[in-house]
């Protein structure tokens, strides 16, 4: 039986959190023979069986919405907890946080050349929100670190650990492979286009347009198409001189 200990799923947004999420949701389903349609409810999927460990899916300290100066740099109220932090390319995550803030939710107006020198939830946010988390990993009871793009690589390995985490090591291999393919770029825009989570924010504001979609394009490096070379020279040097080491980024 699985330690009912509370699991927390913390990312900074647009690192990858509802992919992440329909996987581990869709193995649950599996695995348990659940009937829930909304497999990103994790915290209701665990109310359907005893022996369905709790997550919690949490952006900590709403990071997007506040300068660097102003996050909150002590994770003391995380002891009792274990762990589950996903990350991804800064570069890549203050891209797809301009989309979501001008395509989804209408809360920024510049361009995205502005927008990463922005002070607020920007790169420089980003960069902090990281650092604090490198500082504090020890903190919770048990802490796992993945990777977005480790998760691109090797979608079942990454996975496979994630599950072990969580108490659950004799789901089959079988179910892995399932659970990655279900969970799809192509099927989850198809499930976004199809409205299959009844949920507003994982619709398309304009189906018109790809950068509505809160599956957008799931590309690792993507940055590279949305920004010029000086920027992206700016934004890898940030990182190199600023950005632990913990998650092991390159920069260059």
């Amino acid at each position: 039986m699985p330690n009912k200990a509370d699991y927390l799923l913390i990312s900074f947004p647009k690192c990858g959190r509802t992919w992440l999420r329909l996987m581990l949701g869709r193995i649950l389903q599996n695995y348990f023979g659940l009937q829930s349609e909304n497999l990103l409810d994790l915290v209701a999927l665990a109310k359907l069986d005893p022996e369905i460990p709790q997550i919690t899916v949490v952006h900590d300290d709403k990071p997007q919405w506040k300068k660097a100066r102003d996050l909150a740099t002590s994770k003391t109220r995380y002891r009792d907890n274990k762990i589950i932090f996903l990350v991804r390319d800064p570069r890549d995550v203050v891209v797809s946080s301009f989309f979501q803030k001008v395509k989804r939710r209408q809360a920024y107006h510049g361009s995205l050349s502005e927008y990463i020198y922005e002070e607020v939830g920007s790169f420089e946010s980003i960069i902090k929100f990281y650092n604090i988390w490198a500082d504090n990993a020890h903190v919770p009871q048990e802490f796992l670190l993945v990777r977005y793009e480790d998760i691109h690589k090797n979608a079942k390995y990454e996975i496979r650990k994630i599950v072990d985490f969580l108490g659950l090591s004799k789901i089959s291999e079988d179910l892995l492979s399932e659970a990655v393919n279900f969970a799809s770029f192509e099927n989850m825009r198809k499930m976004e286009e199809e409205d299959i989570f009844k949920v507003k924010p994982l619709r398309p504001t304009n189906p018109a347009d790809p950068e509505s979609y809160k599956t957008r394009r799931g590309k690792v490096g993507g940055f590279i198409d949305y920004l010029s070379t000086a920027e992206i020279d700016y934004l890898t040097q940030r990182m190199s001189k600023t950005l632990s080491t913990f998650y092991g980024y390159p920069c260059a």
